[in-house]
């Protein structure tokens, strides 16, 4: 099966794909794909950046510059660079925790098939990049009083926004049930040892639904 062929695989047919991939674990293939998947989320922050225009018409300009080029420069470089990391560790973490659990699978046949279950989270990105391109701009205002702006609710309330969010949290939720289906092939683990697994990244996803609803109601 070539690289096409496990991309849509993992689509249509993920149970026979999987098999492939952990019978022939290609690092390479699992390298691009989650190299662009954080390219389509640097840019994506970018999108997402363009949308909000900072007013600092109230503080000093000394050093102004440089405090919009953090803002503007560094959500884009830990976007690119947090995906990659990500990515190692928690495919890391889910390998160890099956070995723990009696797995007897090899690191490198569970990083490519993580690597390959970012397809559904590109997918997300994708979508996000289109529905932010429809948002409009929003002006927050730093003031040097340190009094809270609410104009990030206007974003956070939009329902092209929160058309995005939902569906990044229902695909990042299709990719753990294929890292899930990924531990039960190349671990040989039963379905409660595999769900043990993929506990971490399944509650850091629920964590991130509990914050993000926080957050809205707070900027609401």
């Amino acid at each position: 099966m070539n690289l096409t062929g496990r991309i849509t695989g993992m689509i249509m047919n993920p149970g026979e794909t999987i098999k492939d991939i952990s019978e022939h674990p290609y690092i390479e293939e699992a390298v691009l794909i989650v190299g662009i998947t954080a390219i389509f989320t640097a840019i994506s922050a970018y999108l997402m950046q363009s949308k909000i225009i900072y007013d600092f018409s109230d503080i000093d300009t000394t050093g102004l510059e440089a405090i919009q080029l953090i803002t503007t420069v560094m959500p884009i470089v830990m976007a690119l660079i947090g995906v990659l990391i990500l990515w190692v560790i928690a495919a890391g973490i889910v390998h160890l925790v099956s070995v723990a659990l009696g797995g007897e699978g090899q690191f490198t046949q569970m990083l490519v098939v993580y690597g390959y279950a970012y397809i559904p989270i590109m997918i997300s990105v994708i979508i996000g990049m289109v529905l932010m391109n429809f948002i409009e701009p929003i002006t927050i205002t730093i003031s040097s009083t340190g009094a809270p702006d609410s104009s990030m609710g206007q974003l956070t309330s939009n329902p092209l926004y929160q058309m995005s969010i939902a569906s990044s949290y229902l695909l990042k939720l299709w990719t753990i049930g294929l890292v899930f289906m990924g531990v039960k092939q190349i671990h040989g683990l039963d379905t409660n040892k595999a769900l043990i697994a993929v506990a971490l990244p399944l509650l850091s996803l629920v964590f991130g639904i509990v914050m993000g609803m926080y957050s809205s109601s707070l900027m609401g």
